[in-house]
């Protein structure tokens, strides 16, 4: 499926859609469990894993996968319909691919832009306003046990910003977050979406694993885009740690929390309650994070010795670096060397 294609596929109407349009009533919805929350009824949405759909360019959305590509199914937004309150038991990756849609989360009405993503944990209630032809939404929805660790060791293990996303979006622990990526302009964004999109409604013949491949291509520039400084939201009352979580990164070797904290204009307290809530960590343990992860790379490097890597990340007290290190990854510096380089 080239570009072209996808963009054809995507703009027809389905024949259940021009009813709508036409002014028809969507059938009831039935076969679905609906759950009462403070006095309202709200849709409870399951993944569905069945293979009854084929053929990409016959006004279908969802082409089903076989194996753990059968964790992420792709289906375009029904427009002109009405939808009901609801939530899923998997993650939603809502993608714009054009024109703009209102849809409201845990109450909060927003605005979707051409090019922007919305990501929504599971639990989370929402709904989304009826769209217009030119409307086009794209959802992915992701099935929680393909976000395993396996899935994000593609990603960077150095970077506090990459982990804090990371498990935003694989645990889920309160199940009321969701980000808004302000990604509209991201040439890259687009350009990998389009891929995954391609791959997903028609898959290559011996393109075994590359969607997945391209969903954590997808993935990886929404980092980027959430470090740029675009507009997160994690539930209703939290706001970006991101930019502290960089200074820890930048500053590892030698950041203080009462350097840092008054590098932000924050009292230790303060900041101690925020990483506590935002990333279930203190600020010793993320510091130390950081200062492992930048071990493990130098000792994949034999011209440093172990003692120049320790100084190099920040310990002058060799064993108190050795404990720490072991703890972390459970051997010493020297059998993760001699296991990186077999010898």
């Amino acid at each position: 499926m080239t570009p072209e294609e996808l963009d054809q596929h995507l703009r027809q109407l389905s024949e259940h859609e021009k009813q709508y349009r036409d002014g028809v009533s969507p059938a009831p919805i039935t076969g679905r469990e609906f759950v009462d929350m403070g006095g309202v009824s709200v849709m409870r949405s399951t993944y569905w894993t069945g293979t009854s759909l084929t053929g990409p360019l016959t006004g279908v959305d969802y082409v089903p996968r076989q194996g753990r590509a059968a964790l992420v199914r792709v289906k375009r937004h029904s427009r002109f319909r009405e939808y009901p309150l609801h939530f899923h038991d998997f993650v939603e990756l809502a993608y714009m691919y054009d024109g703009t849609c209102m849809e409201t989360v845990n109450d909060r009405l927003m605005g979707i832009r051409a090019g922007q993503v919305l990501l929504v944990d599971s639990g989370v209630v929402h709904t989304i306003a009826p769209l217009r032809e030119g409307d086009i939404l794209v959802n992915v929805q992701i099935e929680k046990g393909f976000l395993n660790a396996g899935f994000f060791n593609r990603m960077d293990s150095t970077s506090l910003v990459t982990s804090f996303f990371v498990n935003a979006i694989s645990k889920g622990v309160a199940h009321d977050s969701y980000i808004l990526f302000r990604s509209q302009g991201d040439r890259r964004l687009r350009t990998f979406m389009t891929e995954f999109l391609c791959e997903c409604l028609d898959p290559s013949p011996h393109g075994e694993g590359m969607a997945e491949a391209l969903f954590s291509v997808v993935l990886a520039e929404l980092v980027n885009v959430y470090e740029r400084g675009a507009e997160q939201q994690l539930g209703s009352d939290r706001y970006s740690v991101v930019p502290i979580l960089r200074y820890i990164e930048e500053n590892y070797r030698s950041c203080t929390l009462k350097g840092t904290a008054d590098e932000f204009c924050m009292s230790t307290s303060s900041l101690t309650k925020l990483l506590r809530r935002e990333c279930d960590s203190t600020f010793k343990e993320l510091v130390q994070q950081q200062r492992m992860a930048a071990a493990r790379t130098l000792l994949a490097n034999d011209e440093l010795s172990v003692t120049d890597v320790a100084r190099n990340v920040g310990y002058s007290n060799m064993t108190f670096f050795y404990k720490v290190f072991d703890r972390q990854f459970g051997m010493s510096p020297g059998g993760y060397r001699t296991l990186v380089h077999g010898k």
